[in-house]
């Protein structure tokens, strides 16, 4: 992946999160400490932003900063969107739902 490209992803998924939540440009500026325009620049992915702009894009999406950089690029979509998921439900669930993929796994399809 070139850096043109993963400055254009890392964009992207700081607009969807924000769009996600429904805030605007200021919205989240407010929310990080930055203004609107820096951030739109990081969104259109014409600026690559600094560390502490990262951690305090996680803060204000109240997410570990390395997830808005794609930490697991090997992993499917959906297994993203199930790690996801797994951070909204209780611990009850999640370690139901845990026991039942472990239990898929050591039975897999022929």
């Amino acid at each position: 992946m070139s850096k043109e490209s993963s400055s254009i992803e890392l964009g992207q998924e700081i607009r969807r999160r924000r769009e996600a939540l429904n805030w605007t440009l200021s919205d989240l500026a407010e929310r990080a400490d930055l203004t609107p325009n820096y951030i739109g620049s990081i969104e259109n992915g014409f600026r690559d932003p600094s560390v502490s702009t990262l951690i305090a894009l996680g803060r204000a999406f109240e997410i570990e900063p390395g997830e808005l950089v794609g930490q697991l690029p090997n992993i499917s979509p959906e297994a993203q969107e199930i790690a996801r998921l797994a951070d909204e439900v209780s611990p009850e669930i999640r370690h139901s739902v845990h026991a039942i993929l472990l239990g898929c796994a050591r039975h897999p399809r022929k």
